[in-house]
C-alpha cells in the first residue's frame, strides 16, 4: 500500500467516483481504477467491495479508516519533509524497524528477511528519497537529524499496516493487502519500485542464491519465483505452480578483451583450451557448463568458482577465464560478449502459486522484465533483436514488438 491507496480509500468514503478520484489525486482513470481493483481484488485482506453501484468500504476498511485519515495526513507531512511525491507503507515499515531496533541484522530477524536484502532495501530506499536516514556508529547505526524529525510521521504510517481489521467483524482475515513474497536469483534494477508505481500488490524482494536443480525452501515458500533456465539444467516447477519464459537469449560467452574481437560466433570446440568461471560445484551454473562442453565432446578445465561478485569481474577483466552468460550482460571495458555458435538458449523464468493471489502481479513481472530486456537487447544488440524478431516461430515472446 501506498500513499496514493490512502488518499483513494478516503476519497471513497467521501462517496468519491473514480472520474473525481482521478482529478482529485492528478492520476489518470485507468490507474485509479486499477489501484481500485487492487484494494477490493486481494481476497486475503481487502479494503473495498466492487458493486454495480461502485466502491464501498469494507468491515475491515471502515474499522481501519481512523487510522487510514490520520497516516495519510502523516504521509503529506513526510512528502514535504523528504521532497518526494509519495511514500510507501512498507518503506515506512522498513526504517521503523531498522530505527526501533538499532542494527541492520535485528531489523531483519524482526521483518524475517535475510540481512543482505534488508540492506539493500534501505539502500534503494535512501537513494528514492535522496537522503542519508542512519548513520554507522560503533554501537550500531541511529537516525540522522532529518529522520529523527520524520520518525513520528513513519510510525504512524507503518500501523496502518496492521490497523484494526475486521477479524471481529465477520471472515475477513487480519492480513496486509496484497502482502507478497518475491525471490528472485537476479537483482533486477527498479523492479520493486516499479511494483510499488504500477502494481497494487505489496512486494517485498529477496535476491538469493539457487544451489542445484531442486528448489530450496526459500523458492517453495514464496509467492512469485524469477530465475534462470540454464542450457540442460532447467529447473522442475513443483506442482501447484504455473511458468511463464520472460524472455530468453541464444547463449553467449564472457570472453577477454582481444580474444572474441570482431567475431560474430564462437563455437565451444575453440573453448576447449580456455580455463573457465563458473558459480561453485553443484550449482546450475557449473552443472552447464560441464555438460556443454561435454557435449561437444570436452572436459572444460574449470579454474575459478566464484561467478557472481567482484572477484568474479576481477577473473574476467584480468583474462584469466570465460564464463557463460546472456545477450544482455553488461561488460566492461576488458570483456566483450561473443554468441555461441550452438543453437543454445538462457531463459529468465517466472513462476507463482497457481490460481493464487500472486497470479496478476506474476503476470505483471514478466511483461515487465521482457519489456526491459527488448530495451537492452536495442541498446547492446540492435542486429541480434532484428533477428529474433523477425523469426517469431522460435521466438515468440518478440512477435509483433
Amino acid at each position: 500500500m501506498d500513499t496514493i491507496d490512502l488518499r483513494l480509500l478516503i476519497g471513497v468514503a467521501d462517496g468519491d467516483d473514480a472520474p473525481t478520484l482521478a482529478a482529485a489525486t492528478g492520476r489518470t482513470e485507468s490507474f485509479v481504477r486499477r489501484r481500485l481493483r487492487g484494494l477490493a481484488g486481494r481476497g486475503d485482506a481487502v479494503w473495498l467491495r466492487q458493486t454495480p453501484q461502485g466502491y464501498h468500504l469494507t468491515e475491515r476498511g471502515r474499522a481501519g479508516l481512523g487510522t487510514v485519515s490520520r497516516a495519510l495526513t502523516a504521509s503529506e507531512l513526510l512528502t514535504r519533509l523528504l521532497g518526494v511525491e509519495s511514500v510507501s507503507l512498507r518503506h515506512a515499515e522498513v526504517v521503523v524497524t531498522i530505527a526501533a531496533t538499532g542494527s541492520i541484522g535485528s531489523a531483519a530477524t524482526r521483518l524475517q528477511i535475510p540481512q543482505p536484502s534488508l540492506s539493500a532495501q534501505l539502500t534503494r530506499i535512501e537513494q528514492r528519497w535522496q537522503t542519508t536516514l542512519f548513520t554507522r556508529t560503533h554501537h550500531g547505526i541511529r537516525p540522522t537529524a532529518l529522520l529523527t524529525d520524520a520518525l513520528p510521521h513513519l510510525r504512524l504510517l507503518a500501523q496502518t499496516l496492521s490497523c484494526p481489521t475486521a477479524s471481529s467483524h465477520g471472515n475477513e482475515p487480519a492480513t496486509t493487502a496484497g502482502d507478497l513474497q518475491l525471490v528472485s536469483e537476479f537483482a533486477f534494477h527498479g523492479l520493486l519500485d516499479a511494483l510499488r508505481d504500477q502494481t497494487t500488490a505489496d512486494v517485498r524482494h529477496h535476491v538469493i542464491d539457487i544451489p542445484g536443480t531442486d528448489w530450496p525452501p526459500t523458492m517453495l515458500a514464496a509467492d512469485i519465483c524469477l530465475y534462470a533456465d540454464l542450457p540442460f539444467v532447467s529447473l522442475t516447477t513443483p506442482a501447484g505452480r504455473d511458468k511463464a519464459v520472460a524472455f530468453e537469449d541464444p547463449a553467449h560467452i564472457l570472453m577477454p578483451r582481444g580474444a572474441g574481437d570482431g567475431r560474430p560466433t564462437v563455437s565451444l570446440r575453440e573453448l576447449a583450451d580456455f580455463d573457465w568461471l563458473t558459480g561453485p560445484p553443484g550449482t546450475r551454473n557449473h552443472q552447464s557448463v560441464v555438460l556443454l562442453c561435454r557435449s561437444a565432446g570436452f572436459e572444460p578445465r574449470i579454474r575459478y568458482t566464484a561467478l557472481n561478485g567482484a572477484s568474479g569481474r576481477h577473473i574476467l577483466e584480468d583474462g584469466l577465464a570465460v564464463a557463460l552468460t546472456s545477450a544482455t550482460m553488461m561488460p566492461g571495458e576488458k570483456m566483450t560478449v561473443v554468441r555461441l555458435a550452438e543453437d543454445i538458449r538462457v531463459r529468465m523464468t517466472v513462476s507463482w502459486g497457481r490460481g493464487g493471489p500472486a497470479s496478476s502481479t506474476a503476470q505483471w513481472v514478466t511483461r515487465w522484465l521482457r519489456a526491459g530486456h527488448v530495451q537492452r537487447l536495442a541498446a547492446l544488440r540492435p542486429a541480434l533483436l532484428a533477428e529474433m524478431r523477425a523469426d517469431p516461430a522460435r521466438w515468440p515472446a518478440l512477435a509483433g514488438g
